[in-house]
């Protein structure tokens, strides 16, 4: 799949991608003839960046995170909880949300009432 494809498919810009690769957080990606040639590998690689990114992890923690796991398996303890972490990061801030959006809802009806 070219970048052009990936890019739409997962709503990101072609120049999000190659700081992607430029950052080894994805890739390297094979290129055919200078073009940039993405797996199916790859693919799952980006679809995993993203949902970091998603969840609030910085680029340096997801750096950290990928160096971790090229190392291989004897990081695994490591990584775990890097992800368990970040899971429960992302729990928190949703229930923060949730509470935001039952405050707003509130809100609403109360100016509803007014109208």
């Amino acid at each position: 799949m070219k970048i052009d494809e990936v890019a739409t498919q997962y709503q990101v810009s072609n120049s999000t991608l190659r700081y992607y690769e430029n950052e080894d957080l994805l890739g390297p990606v094979n290129r055919v003839n200078g073009i940039r040639e993405f797996k199916e590998s790859d693919l799952e690689q980006l679809d995993f960046i993203i949902c970091l990114k998603r969840c609030g992890m910085t680029i340096s923690q997801m750096k950290s995170f990928m160096a971790l796991y090229q190392k291989g398996d004897s990081t695994a303890t490591e990584r775990l909880t890097i992800l368990q972490k970040q899971l429960q990061t992302s729990r928190d801030n949703l229930n923060k949300l949730e509470q935001s959006i039952e405050h707003l809802e509130t809100k609403i009806n109360d100016v509803k009432a007014l109208v």
